[in-house]
């Protein structure tokens, strides 16, 4: 199934001064499926290691060098390295080592192209206190496949290209609702969505998608030895119910320590299972510099997996689509925020802001803030364009913006709105963008 991210490789390989990549993500989007793709696209030969499997013993050897590695490569795959192999250390978690040495393979030996990958990547440098040095590693995060790579795979490439166009007839919109149906249930999972081509069976969705959950509570001992796995599964279980809403320790385990909650919540994000949105004061760029780490929110890694575990099956899904419950239940603000989370590539880690105030006369939050060239974009996610914007015109009046986005299920439309704010109109240009263009929320951008 094609990834947008075969194009950032296809870049990488060909890049002058290319260094080790290291793709890191939640386990099951795909990470290894994504290099043996672009392998096979680009007729490049693949020189796998699964490192759950085999161990490389050259690295633990006094005598080390980058030229003994590949030699231990060659040897235990049979393969020879050329110009047009791709040398690819899988599960590169399992023998943390050999992350500190991937450096050596851009100083020695540069015309070696190597890719490695692995889950419980963050866990793994924190833990082991490494430190790579600047200039001689490069990241890649992947995440689950968006709304337009599942539209790829279902056979749906007219449909995607007609959203991605702005185009937005009543034949384009109805359709693309259609799939979005799906795809609330069956996710960004890319063994979901290949199951789903494959089978046509919702019921066998959900069985991979309780699969996928399960090898993820079997990773919570590796997380830390110190914490019980019971403590970790707890905290998992209850962030569920608690996505989108501001964080608030005692709700989530009330009889543990906020630290200790905080601990766990910090691991389940550096596994990539859970994203968190901090709050900004959206001022002024980049958004990070005035974000508020204690004033946060979380989203799950996938709408699929999320709907999995809350036992909603299509039939509720789709017979609320339409209605307010996609909203309040949180559904689609979901599907909104993961694909938010990767907008700006895989070269950056994923990251959302939002903007809250909880205190004084004009209380109000914005789901979203979205750093965009020079602008902030506040957005809001409603269940229907006529949806109220009473903490749009607050932010936007309060941090001088004249742009919003609202996003919904409704048809794309522009207009100027005005409304009063003690007893002053206050005005802003207001893009409604339908959901499933989530993707292009930075395209209609350029049209204000």
């Amino acid at each position: 199934m094609k990834r947008r991210a075969e194009q950032d490789l296809f870049e990488w390989f060909h890049r002058s001064g290319r260094m080790p990549l290291i793709i890191g993500g939640a386990r099951q989007v795909g990470k290894s499926t994504l290099v043996k793709l672009f392998c096979e696209s680009q007729k490049l030969e693949l020189i796998e290691i699964n490192l759950e499997k085999v161990k490389l013993k050259s690295i633990n050897t006094e005598s080390f060098s980058i030229q003994n590695v590949l030699d231990e490569i060659q040897l235990k795959t049979k393969k020879v390295i050329t110009p047009l192999s791709i040398i690819f250390l899988d599960e590169i978690q399992e023998q943390p080592k050999l992350l500190s040495t991937l450096r050596y393979f851009y100083e020695e030996r540069p015309d070696v192209a190597i890719i490695a990958a692995g889950s419980l990547l963050e866990i793994v440098l924190k833990s082991e206190k490494f430190s790579f040095p600047v200039g001689r590693i490069e990241f890649y995060h992947l995440g689950p496949m968006t709304f337009t790579e599942y539209l790829w795979a279902t056979d749906n490439k007219l449909l995607s290209e007609k959203i991605s166009n702005l185009d937005f007839s009543p034949g384009v919109h109805e359709s693309a609702k259609e799939e979005l149906r799906k795809f609330y249930y069956i996710g960004g999972m890319p063994k979901a969505i290949k199951t789903y081509v494959e089978e046509k069976s919702l019921i066998s969705v959900r069985r991979i998608q309780d699969q996928i959950l399960q090898t993820y509570t079997a990773d919570f001992p590796k997380y830390n030895a110190r914490i019980q796995i019971e403590r970790i599964q707890r905290v998992f279980t209850s962030t569920i119910l608690q996505l989108g809403k501001k964080i608030i320790y005692q709700r989530i385990d009330p009889n543990a320590q906020a630290r200790d909650t905080r601990r766990i919540i910090e691991l389940l994000i550096d596994a990539r299972v859970l994203l968190p949105c901090y709050h900004s004061d959206g001022n002024s760029i980049p958004l990070m510099g005035e974000s508020d780490s204690s004033i946060q929110k979380l989203y799950f890694l996938d709408i699929g997996l999320m709907n999995c575990l809350l036992r909603l099956d299509f039939e509720t899904i789709d017979q609320e689509f339409e209605n307010t419950f996609n909203t309040k239940g949180i559904i689609s603000e979901q599907f909104v925020a993961q694909h938010l989370a990767y907008i700006h590539g895989g070269a950056t880690p994923p990251e959302l802001f939002y903007w809250l105030r909880d205190k004084g006369s004009q209380k109000g939050e914005i789901d979203f803030l979205l750093q965009y060239k020079n602008q902030i974009l506040p957005i809001e996610v409603k269940s229907t364009a006529s949806g109220h914007l009473k903490s749009l015109f607050y932010f936007a009046k309060e941090k001088k913006k004249e742009n919003a986005i609202r996003i919904s299920l409704d048809v794309f439309s522009k207009e100027k709105v005005t409304h009063q704010i003690a007893g002053r109109p206050s005005n802003i240009n207001l893009m409604n963008l339908p959901l499933y263009a989530v993707e292009s929320v930075t395209v209609p951008a350029d049209l204000w």
